[in-house]
């Protein structure tokens, strides 16, 4: 389950895009979490979460409207249904962030670029 040590800066990558995927989790006030995700030159992407009952509930989620580069196109796709799915679990395994939303699963690893 999410807890203090999920916070911080997480990237995805793939051969689908040039750039990685970057993704921020941070708590907020009392049982909310926001997930932040970027693909550089696409669109901000974010979900707020509520832990409740051991589980997590996606309860909002939007994302900005801009064209995108081509060869972003195919990886932000990727990431708009992972999110729309909702996020119901996030869990830390070392250096790595297993989310997973609407029975689907991504393993994020620490943004390297970041935590130094």
């Amino acid at each position: 389950m999410v807890g203090k040590a999920c916070e911080g800066d997480w990237e995805y990558r793939t051969d689908r895009a040039p750039v990685p995927v970057k993704i921020t989790v941070k708590k907020f006030i009392g049982d909310d979490w926001m997930i932040a995700c970027m693909v550089p030159k696409g669109n901000m992407m974010h979900c707020m979460v509520r832990e409740a009952e051991g589980t997590l509930k996606q309860i909002k989620y939007n994302t900005t409207d801009k064209e995108l580069p081509v060869e972003i196109m195919e990886v932000e796709g990727l990431m708009a249904d992972f999110f729309e799915g909702g996020i119901t679990d996030i869990k830390r395994e070392g250096e790595s962030l297993r989310l997973t939303s609407g029975g689907k699963e991504m393993v994020f690893t620490l943004d390297k670029d970041k935590s130094m």
